[in-house]
């Protein structure tokens, strides 16, 4: 009868957190066990050779690269990886401009998967509610990060000569924070 010991690079999993956790051994095993390793499909990753590439590719992106071409893409918070139905819900979109014209804001229609336009946001708002702890109510899913401090500043940002007047930015913060910040410096000299 054959070991039951689930193994990974030949190594006992009970005997995983013995590795060095630097080795590739203790990177699979770590992967193995993620429970959201599924999800790694729903998305595209860009392959090392579409990386180093000066041009579009002229292979079906869609389909996965092969295993010693795929990259590790570790840039979640500025443009991270293309969901694999955007395309899709792009032109479900598309298609519903084109038939339904303004009415798109209003109409559902019945074989899309998309809301109507107007409440595009209230199911965001749904789906982000348990990730927050707060009702759907008290949720706004908005614009850009750069479109919100455009927004926040234009609305809140008075400077006063004689008191506060001057916005303090780390050097590196996110691009977004030093392009939103000097429209209103314009706008409210």
């Amino acid at each position: 009868m054959a070991d039951p010991t689930p193994t990974i690079g030949g190594q006992a999993t009970a005997d995983a957190q013995s590795l060095p956790h630097d080795s590739r051994e203790y990177a699979e095993y770590l992967t193995s066990q993620d429970p959201l390793k599924h999800l790694r499909a729903e998305f595209l990753i860009p392959s090392k050779t579409d990386l180093a590439s000066a041009t579009l590719p002229a292979h079906d992106h869609t389909l996965p690269p092969a295993s010693h071409d795929e990259s590790v893409y570790l840039c979640g918070n500025s443009l991270g990886l293309q969901p694999r139905r955007v395309s899709a819900r792009l032109h479900q979109y598309l298609s519903t401009w084109a038939t339904q014209g303004v009415q798109g804001h209003f109409k559902a229609l019945s074989d899309s998967p998309l809301p109507a336009w107007l409440h595009a946001d209230d199911a965001a708002a749904k789906a982000m509610a348990p990730l927050v702890g707060a009702a759907p109510a008290e949720i706004a899913v908005m614009e850009t990060l750069t479109a919100n401090l455009h927004f926040i500043m234009s609305a809140f940002y008075r400077p006063d000569v004689n008191g506060r007047h001057k916005i303090i930015i780390e050097s590196k913060a996110f691009p977004s924070d030093h392009v939103s910040t000097p429209f209103p410096l314009t706008v409210f000299p």
